[in-house]
């Protein structure tokens, strides 16, 4: 038997060099030969080696492989393996698969884990602000539960739905907790999204969650408690001594042609409607309106591998108070996911999310009057309680409205809750070793119901009679993905990709009621007495796809990537249901050619760049149809009435898309990414005016154009790297051009408070129209407005000015979109501390502050509180007053209507975020039977630096019925955040 080469076992152990917990399912070879183990759960491992001296190569995903010399017959050999950080960091989920940093081919933004440690949101733009080029986030309300509005490479479109697609683990649309993000990535161009074809018209935003590390199970438990203050900006309303003084100065102005003596006998007249003793009568409104509110976060999640299963299981309990009075949000959220290997060749993977939260929301004119209400009227008895007033009330009331919102609010109740659920389904059958089966599905159902209800003893909008609607949704549906994938080598070529369908259901069906005239107490619809109304609606949608993709790789130099999706839609007409997506995008790994591959100053440089197309069919399941509405408006017979004109022709927006960009990766510490696009979305869903003979105002069509050009830059850096400390900055910076064109004619959309936008042909979204504002007449004290003059053929020849409203010209004045934003964040680590401090800022945009029309209003409305006067303002005093910035009030005539005088530069700079933390000594945490634990604050929404007068210079970004872009308007105002937390990992 000497023809045979003796072996001998070597036994060991294979711990994670981190927290030396044992890894199961580690791959421990012989270097040189066929022979090899994998580890137990206990990481345990036993390998025959030949007799004598031989060496261990123990690999495992996600860690840095290791050598181990070792004497055949050793025993007790103790293994660490460190996790590979540029390994995890390069493996990236891009639409129904995941690739290698090296080989994208797209405009792809990563946001790891580690950037995200810190962020105390509850939202996923919030998450983002600042942190990806080209990701436009607004914070538009802070009332509790209330989601960042977020665009991604500007507004492509007029009527559709602008908010990226939320893929969550592969999977579109789907729940989650913000504490179980593991990972967020940014699909920017049509390379990366044109496989999510007609939902992918806003860019797409996939969230991957936290899975099961290597080791027995681990826990990890947070524990986040703080408070929110009300952040009024630059609204800082006026005490009653202010508002006194401010008032009388009213009766001291230069009336023209009037006595010398005049003011004299109007301050006589002045003192007897406002007598001094107000001047001791100073109710802070916005003091009592506005609170201090707690906020409370508790998470607890627990994961493990084992030979045969992966498993991650999180729970967490959120509450925050609102700052105004009798708001608040609170969830509940339960999480899951499990991998059983039931073979080397066959995966099956189950997660289920359950999220039920419930809320109280908030009147919008209670926010309105907590502002405008005078400081000389108090809302309480003598016993404390809130008082009702109403025209037939003998407690003087000074403020314009008898609304009395802590009364209000007291005595009404705008609630909601609700319950959503996820299940997804998982199959991975690998059949060779170059192709596999992957088949991912989801269930989905939720359940909301709303509130409103105003008792009848709350006077002011439903005039005391009481008022109660509700509504109820329920949403459920399936989404199944049945996917071929394949992976093989052939020399230097290298080729992936996969075939497959998708197919996507859901159904919607709303119920709700409403009526006014409530008995006191009573909060049901069957004792309404008047206004009864029932309501009800049912919508399915269908998608059904084909998609496919196909990736090349030649030496991992050369890349090159074509899709191409076919969708079908139920939302349009049977002959325009359908519609193709391609995309094909390349790229040239430059770094690891010849010539750079001993560079020691450029260790990574690409070159990209992609052209694909994108659609929208978010437009409704029944716009291309002729409808009629219901009514029991004819003699309490039910009839039905038009309602849509029909348009079988209606079809998809498309968006073509063409992007270029460049990868540089300098002295393995700078990173510079820079992209440039063009977006052309064509054929605008709008609803287009109809002739009169036609019968309707509107149609719904395809018409127009919106093109969106601009420059992205992304670059991150490790400043200074020592053992003790560590310094990194990330800087994203995009600018963007808007542009429509192919309209059939201007179309002047008119939203609240009568506050205009124009579409125009050659002009740019959200283009504010109105009249300029020239300031004040030295002589007479009057308003000024520009007056534009025009020949002939319609063209402007000359202006002038003008005090008659009526013939102040509109103009083009601005656009609520800005010009360019973007973040700057740093990073420190001193030994076990940690600081990082985030920043967003954004330039160029209007935003009409509709807060100064009521609260600057030159004695329009003297029983509304006003502002105080910003520096450098002077209300007009004589003739000649050159240095007059506000009207007279006895000659302003229309000097609040709308006009520039209140449209403002909506610029700013934001400390967005400001977190610091504490990691103890292992020895420490171990004395309390941890792992770890790390104490940390963290401030939010620290400071804003602004020219803006008003509230909030963050304003909505989305069109709706009683919201139009850039316009701020006594909105719920954003929120200071403090919180102190602990982490525990045991």
């Amino acid at each position: 038997m000497q023809g045979f080469s003796q072996t001998l076992p070597v036994t060991g152990r294979v711990v994670s060099a981190l927290d030396k917990q044992p890894m199961a399912g580690v791959t421990v070879s012989v270097k040189g030969t066929t022979a090899g183990a994998m580890t137990n759960i206990n990481g345990e491992f036993t390998v025959n080696v030949p007799a004598g001296k031989a060496t261990l190569v123990v690999r495992f995903l996600g860690y840095l492989p290791k050598e181990v010399p070792v004497t055949g017959g050793q025993t007790g050999i103790q293994v660490q393996l460190t996790e590979d950080v540029q390994q995890l960091t390069d493996v990236v989920v891009v639409g129904y698969t995941s690739k290698k940093q090296n080989e994208l081919t797209s405009a792809v933004s990563v946001v790891s884990a580690n950037k995200l440690k810190d962020v105390t949101a509850n939202d996923i733009g919030t998450m983002l602000q600042g942190k990806v080029a080209g990701l436009n986030v607004v914070n538009s309300s802070g009332a509790p539960g209330a989601a960042a509005e977020i665009r991604l490479r500007g507004v492509s479109s007029v009527n559709a739905n602008q908010s990226p697609l939320i893929v969550v683990d592969g999977i579109i649309g789907g729940n989650y907790d913000p504490n179980d993000v593991e990972s967020i990535t940014v699909l920017k161009d049509a390379g990366a999204t044109a496989l999510y074809g007609s939902q992918a018209n806003a860019g797409v935003v996939i969230i991957t969650t936290k899975t099961a590390k290597q080791g027995e199970t681990r826990f990890e438990a947070k524990i986040s408690t703080g408070f929110r203050t009300a952040d009024f900006g630059k609204m800082k309303v006026m005490n009653s001594n202010e508002l006194y003084d401010y008032q009388k100065e009213f009766y001291r102005d230069y009336i023209v042609g009037a006595p010398d003596n005049s003011y004299k006998i109007d301050l006589v007249k002045f003192y007897n409607e406002r007598p001094l003793s107000l001047r001791s009568q100073d109710y802070n409104w916005s003091k009592e309106s506005f609170k201090k509110a707690p906020i409370y976060n508790f998470y607890l999640s627990a994961s493990g591998k084992t030979e045969k299963n992966d498993y991650y299981v999180g729970a967490s309990y959120y509450k925050e108070k609102g700052t105004f009075i009798n708001t608040n949000f609170e969830r509940v959220n339960l999480r899951g996911n499990s991998t059983y290997h039931f073979s080397k060749k066959l995966d099956v993977t189950n997660n289920i999310n359950l999220s039920a939260s419930q809320g109280k929301s908030y009147d919008y004119m209670d926010v309105y009057y907590s502002f405008l209400n005078m400081p000389w009227d108090n809302p309480y008895d003598a016993n404390g309680q809130p008082i009702y007033v109403d025209g037939n009330s003998t407690f003087k009331w000074w403020s314009r409205d008898k609304i009395n919102p802590l009364n209000t609010v007291k005595n009404s109740d705008h609630s909601y809750k609700g319950f959503n659920v996820n299940y997804d389904l998982g199959i991975n059958y690998r059949i060779t070793n170059w192709l596999t089966f992957t088949s991912t599905n989801r269930v989905a159902a939720s359940f909301d119901k709303g509130t409103n209800y105003v008792s009848p003893i709350a006077a002011g909008t439903y005039h005391g009679t009481g008022y109660i609607d509700e509504l109820n949704t329920l949403n459920y549906g399936l989404i199944s993905n049945q996917l071929f994938k394949f992976d093989f080598k052939m020399g230097d070529h290298s080729l992936s990709g996969f075939v497959g369908g998708a197919f996507e259901t859901s159904k919607s069906e709303y119920s709700g009621a409403s009526g006014k005239g409530l008995p006191e107490g009573l909060k049901v619809l069957n004792v309404v007495s008047n206004n009864q109304l029932v309501n009800g609606a049912n919508n399915k949608y269908i998608l059904q796809s084909l998609l496919s993709q196909v990736n090349y790789n030649y030496k991992n130099k050369y890349f090159l990537s074509g899709s191409f999706r076919y969708d079908g839609s139920s939302n349009f007409a049977p002959s325009k249901q359908y519609g193709g997506f391609p995309s094909i995008s390349a790229a040239w790994l430059a770094s690891n050619e010849d010539f750079l591959a001993d560079n020691n100053i450029i260790n990574n440089l690409k070159l990209r760049g992609s052209y694909g197309i994108t659609g929208t069919q978010d437009i409704g399941a029944s716009r291309y149809l002729g409808l009629f509405s219901l009514t029991t408006q004819y003699n309490s017979l039910v009839g039905a009435v038009p309602y849509q004109l029909a348009n079988p022709n209606l079809t998809w927006e498309s968006k073509r898309q063409i992007n270029a960009g460049i990868d540089i990766g300098l002295f393995k510490r700078l990173n510079l990414t820079v992209d440039v696009y063009r977006n052309d979305t064509k054929d605008l869903l709008l609803q287009v005016s109809q002739p009169l003979s036609v019968g309707f105002e509107t149609r719904w069509e395809n018409a127009g154009t919106v093109v969106n050009k601009g420059i992205e830059v992304g670059i991150s850096s490790t400043n200074v790297l020592t053992k003790d400390f560590e310094w990194n900055t990330d800087f994203t910076i995009n600018f963007n051009n808007n542009k429509l064109s192919g309209f059939p004619s201007d179309i002047i959309k008119t939203g609240s408070w009568s506050i205009s936008q124009i579409y125009r042909n050659g002009g740019d979204l959200f283009e504010f129209y109105m009249p300029k504002w020239l300031g004040v007449d030295a002589q007479t004290g009057a308003p000024v407005w520009e007056k534009i003059i025009y020949n002939t053929d319609g063209k402007a020849v000359a202006s002038e000015k003008t005090s008659d409203y009526a013939q102040a010209t509109n103009q083009e004045v601005g656009s609520a979109l800005p010009k360019f934003q973007g973040g700057f964040n740093n990073s420190f680590r001193y030994k076990s501390f940690n600081l990082r401090v985030s920043t967003y800022f954004n330039y160029g945009n209007k935003v009409f502050s509709n807060n100064l029309r009521f609260m600057m209003n030159d004695g329009h409305e003297p029983y509304y509180n006003q502002i105080k006067l910003p520096d450098g303002a002077k209300i007009w005093s004589g003739p000649g007053d050159t240095q007059a910035t506000e009207p007279s009030p006895q000659n302003s005539a229309n000097s609040t209507e709308t006009s520039t005088r209140y449209l403002k530069d909506g610029s700013y700079f934001t400390i967005r975020n400001i977190a610091f933390s504490y990691t103890l000594p292992t020895a420490w945490a171990q004395k309390i039977a941890m792992k770890g634990v790390t104490v940390g604050v963290t401030a939010d929404n620290v400071a804003t630096f602004s020219n803006f007068l008003g509230q909030d210079p963050q304003t909505t970004i989305t069109p709706g019925s009683f919201a139009t872009p850039g316009v701020s308007d006594f909105k719920y105002p954003n929120n200071r955040q403090y919180l102190l937390t602990v982490n525990f990992n045991f």
